[in-house]
């Protein structure tokens, strides 16, 4: 099993080894990171512009959110998860 992809320690190049990650798109993760801090909630990633929501899925079994050597767990998340990510699409209803 290849090793896991740190989002947030990663290079753009490194970012590239993901799927759907084009090289536009890591160099737009890596500024993200660098502006707003670290990732500790994978719908943060949907922040970033152009980021392919169906990928997530299969970036989340190559990659990980792990915190940085020296910062706490107190420090390092959660924060500013949108609502909108929390929020799940209704289910249809299916008549039985």
């Amino acid at each position: 099993m290849p090793t896991l992809i740190n989002l947030n320690t990663a290079s753009a190049k490194e970012l590239t080894q993901l799927p759907g990650i084009a090289k536009n798109l890591a160099y737009r993760i890596v500024s993200h990171r660098q502006r707003h801090g670290y990732f500790t909630h994978w719908e943060e990633l949907l922040e970033v512009r152009e980021f392919p929501e169906d990928a997530l899925d299969d970036i989340k079994k190559r990659a990980s959110l792990l915190p940085i050597a020296g910062v706490l767990k107190e420090e390092f998340g959660p924060r500013r998860l949108k609502a909108k990510h929390l929020e799940k699409p209704p289910r249809s209803l299916k008549a039985t």
